[in-house]
């Protein structure tokens, strides 16, 4: 037989297989279906470590995350978000010279501390605020470009020497870097801007305000691209407040 031939032959035979499996696993119920992937799993060394440590497979893993309590998830995602940041934003960047360093003892105020010749970057991580189940909007009525909210504040409450501890103070990051996975379904969706572009508190100009808005299209005050916000943070160039900005794009013709 000629290796053409052969070829073909060998073809309808794995096809012929392929197609005996495939109508097997249909008459397969949930369970057994599941049992089937695990043993795959574990058969070609599928399985993540996660998997391995705790004796249980992704299925298991992930309804136990869906029955967990909100405030349980909203750690998982925010972990979640970490990780698709590091992996993406920050393997981006390192081709413009920059390069993560670790983080100092304690629970500094920012997330990644970048670094580029002798200048640093401290940026602090947020996911999009959702509330009700939705991507919370900033002022809509105010607002006709989308707008949404981003909590800038620590998770936890406490104080030291005397101070509350949850709010962030104008100087304890550089970038504010905020995923917007609740609005576009993608993780890798980050909108960044300068700390020092953030709008006060009313009551204390030292203190970041709490609810901030972010712009899910590109602008002045936000870009969708770390390397570029570095830059902006780097030539420490000034840029016009969130109220010019957006006053003018309100009167203006439309």
């Amino acid at each position: 037989m000629k290796r053409a031939e052969f070829a073909r032959s060998e073809d309808r035979v794995s096809n012929k297989r392929t197609e005996s499996l495939r109508r097997e696993m249909e008459s397969l119920t949930e369970e057994e279906r599941g049992l089937v992937v695990s043993y795959l799993a574990r058969k070609l060394g599928l399985l993540h470590p996660l998997e391995q440590e705790w004796g249980t497979d992704t299925g298991a893993i992930l309804t136990a995350t869906q029955r967990a309590p909100k405030r349980l998830q909203r750690n998982i995602l925010q972990s979640v978000m970490k990780q698709v940041f590091e992996r993406d934003a920050l393997t981006d960047v390192t081709r413009f010279g920059w390069e993560a360093l670790p983080l100092p003892p304690g629970d500094p105020p920012y997330d990644f501390l970048l670094r580029r010749r002798e200048r640093q970057a401290r940026i602090q991580l947020k996911l999009q605020r959702i509330e009700s189940g939705q991507p919370k909007r900033y002022r809509p009525r105010v607002y006709p470009d989308p707008l949404y909210v981003v909590e800038v504040q620590r998770t936890r409450s406490g104080t030291r020497g005397g101070e509350a501890t949850r709010p962030y103070r104008f100087g304890d990051f550089d970038i504010l870097a905020v995923c917007m996975q609740p609005v576009t379904k993608r993780w890798h969706d980050f909108r960044y801007t300068v700390e020092k572009w953030l709008l006060p508190r009313k009551l204390d100009n030292n203190l970041i305000e709490i609810f901030e808005p972010v712009s899910l299209a590109p602008n002045e005050l936000w870009t969708d691209r770390l390397e570029v916000c570095l830059e902006w943070f780097l030539a420490r160039r000034r840029v016009r407040t969130f109220s010019d900005v957006y006053r003018a794009e309100t009167e203006s013709p439309r």
